[in-house]
């Protein structure tokens, strides 16, 4: 069976506050990380791919014991808050931190990176950008850009399907051709 192939960021495993500045429903960080991980591990299976946008974890203890329990390979693009993981990384030969801020695939049609880009390699033939950074703005519009924020508080705390994604532009497209 092929790998499917994910993207999320800013799940801030860990991290006590992220709950009221993100306003996450969730009333304990215990509760969130739970939820987290189970919702990760309801979409993603041991072969598929990750990328995880930024943002992953607030302590190297929850750092390693959350990667632990997590499906996939998992590809990172640093964020800001990411030393945690900087710190357990080296525990774990199957992780990847990507060596790029900006990760180019163009195959998927597609340009990562943890901060949004107002241009990006490729935006001019139909790349589409993910990012993450922005978990209380920047919410996708496709009226305005082929830009998805990916931080998991827009996706139901889960990771997205990069082949869903690649659908719902589809249909978005479609429908623009229609109403114009």
């Amino acid at each position: 069976m092929a790998s499917k192939i994910f993207i999320t960021s800013d799940t801030f495993f860990g991290r006590a506050s992220i709950i009221e500045l993100a306003h996450r429903p969730f009333k304990s960080i215990e509760e969130m990380d739970a939820t987290l991980i189970e919702n990760w591990n309801s979409v993603v299976t041991e072969n598929d791919i990750v990328y995880h946008l930024g943002n992953f974890a607030w302590s190297p203890i929850v750092a390693d014991n959350v990667i632990k329990q997590l499906n996939g390979n998992i590809k990172f693009i640093l964020g800001e808050f990411d030393e945690a993981l900087l710190e357990v990384i080296e525990y774990y030969q199957d992780l990847v931190i990507l060596p790029n801020d900006i990760f180019k695939d163009y195959k998927h049609k597609m340009v990562l990176s943890h901060y949004p880009l107002a241009d990006w390699p490729g935006k001019e033939r139909g790349i589409y950008h993910f990012h993450g950074h922005n978990f209380n703005t920047m919410r996708t519009d496709l009226t305005i850009s082929n830009r998805v924020n990916c931080c998991t508080d827009f996706n139901n705390y889960k990771p997205m399907e990069i082949k869903e994604l690649l659908k719902l532009f589809k249909e978005f497209k479609a429908l623009k051709k229609i109403s114009n």
